[in-house]
């Protein structure tokens, strides 16, 4: 894993694992001359690589569904049925609701223009 993915992902495991009041608590990713390194204070086994891999990508996907949801919330007006929705909003906001499944990695997402 990435030396500056480390923190992220450790915070991530912590808040799917343990719950949102849990970050922070228990750990603590330091910087050393070699890179970052985790001290883990918890009573739970500390986590390997692959959960935290694991972790950092639901994670990742997680952003991009709060980011999607918050663009089609913005637009959701449009959708009343006293309101003409044009072509390309429908396309707009078709293609955020596409995101989830129509990219393999969610850093290889391309947000659509907003008309």
């Amino acid at each position: 894993m990435d030396n500056l993915d480390l923190g992220i992902a450790v915070g991530a495991y912590v808040m799917q694992s343990f719950g949102e009041d849990q970050r922070d608590v228990g750990y603590c990713v330091f910087a050393e001359r070699s890179g970052l390194r985790l001290q883990w204070d918890r009573a739970e086994e500390i986590p390997t690589e692959e959960q935290l891999e694991a972790a950092l990508y639901r994670s990742n996907w997680d952003e991009v569904r709060k980011r999607r949801n918050s663009l089609l919330a913005e637009t959701d007006f449009y959708a009343l049925s006293d309101v003409v929705m044009s072509d390309a909003m429908t396309t707009y906001r078709q293609a955020l609701r596409d995101l989830p499944e129509s990219v393999e990695n969610s850093e290889d997402v391309v947000w659509p223009e907003k008309p």
